[in-house]
């Protein structure tokens, strides 16, 4: 009897777990659609935080504005601005050019997480940053999270502007 009920709460845990699941919900499967809108991509650094926000565009644009008063810049109360594009490569491997970060390109890989409210960033070794001959290796990760207001940076201040 006791091994009919366990049989019997594992099937029905896996039918409502399935029926819960949408449909085609691959987390790998990411399109440029997928990105568009504003993402907090602030850092931990040690205790601080680098605040950063990433707003993606339908067509590929990437504006990164990266607050310079947070106790990691420690500078003005204002957001340093920086451009720049990504497309995707082949499933969810995509490459970003940017003139916000040393290296002008590299490739990433993505996975959607929370039903498409975060992201997960795989940065790809693809220039052997670690000299070690391998250029397919994660070496490093980092999670965004969609904001619901895509406007809550218009009003902000640029630090061009001062």
């Amino acid at each position: 009897m006791h091994t009919l009920w366990v049989t019997l709460l594992t099937t029905g845990l896996s039918v409502i777990l399935a029926a819960c699941s949408p449909p085609g919900s691959d987390p790998t499967k990411v399109d440029l659609a997928d990105l568009v809108g504003l993402w907090n991509s602030s850092e931990k650094m040690g205790p601080k935080t680098d605040v950063v926000y990433t707003r993606v565009s339908s067509d590929g644009a990437i504006i990164e504005y990266d607050f310079d008063g947070d106790d990691v810049d420690q500078g003005l109360n204002c957001y340093q601005i920086d451009s720049g594009h990504i497309r995707q490569l082949q499933g969810n491997r995509f490459l970003v050019t940017a003139d916000m970060h040393a290296i002008e390109q590299f490739e990433v890989e993505l996975e959607l997480l929370d039903a498409g409210n975060a992201l997960k960033i795989y940065f790809i070794d693809s220039n052997d940053i670690d000299a070690d001959n391998d250029r397919t290796e994660t070496y490093k990760s980092q999670i965004w999270t969609r904001e619901s207001d895509a406007t809550m940076l218009d009003k902000e201040p640029s630090c061009q502007q001062r």
